[in-house]
């Protein structure tokens, strides 16, 4: 492929020209109401998101790969993706968890800046930085970076189908 020429590139350029497009029809469109405000977050969404974040984050440093299990989908749309590996499907992304946390003597995990999103009635995204921090009692990582989920309703509570996590290599 040439250089400059990546999927992820291709993806944005047509995500651009997709964009230009819709806006061009709606300018287009004859009068009516006006336009949709983007949906503010309803307090109770939040709360329940930020609740699942930090059943996530404490699952992470208590190393309970069962208490993780219970924030995912356990199903095969399950995509994990950190540095751009990609883990697809509850049972891969088991594996790897079990493996990450099995050698671990020590996780700890911190979110800042959390950002929470909904997509339609029963999604929501969440952007963070995060520093997270493993240890094998001889060996410590520390990671900083940026952490992208998505979430799905299920009931009264989230399930993560989708997690993101990049951060740079030092």
């Amino acid at each position: 492929m040439a250089r400059g020429n990546t999927p992820d590139m291709l993806r944005s350029v047509f995500c651009l020209a997709l964009g230009t497009a819709l806006a061009a029809a709606g300018a287009c469109a004859r009068p009516g109401p006006a336009a949709a405000v983007a949906p503010t977050m309803p307090s109770d969404l939040d709360a329940a998101v930020r609740g699942t974040m930090e059943q996530w984050r404490q699952a992470y440093e208590v190393r309970s790969l069962d208490a993780l299990a219970k924030l995912y989908a356990q199903d095969a749309g399950l995509v994990l993706v950190q540095q751009g590996e990609i883990t697809r499907g509850w049972p891969d992304a088991a594996a790897l968890l079990e493996a990450r946390l099995g050698k671990a003597t020590a996780v700890r995990v911190r979110l800042h800046d959390l950002s929470i999103a909904p997509i339609g009635a029963q999604g929501a995204t969440v952007v963070a930085r995060m520093t997270r921090e493993i240890s094998d009692g001889v060996t410590t990582v520390n990671e900083d970076g940026t952490l992208t989920l998505a979430l799905r309703q299920a009931g009264q509570t989230w399930a993560i189908i989708s997690q993101h996590y990049s951060y740079p290599v030092r």
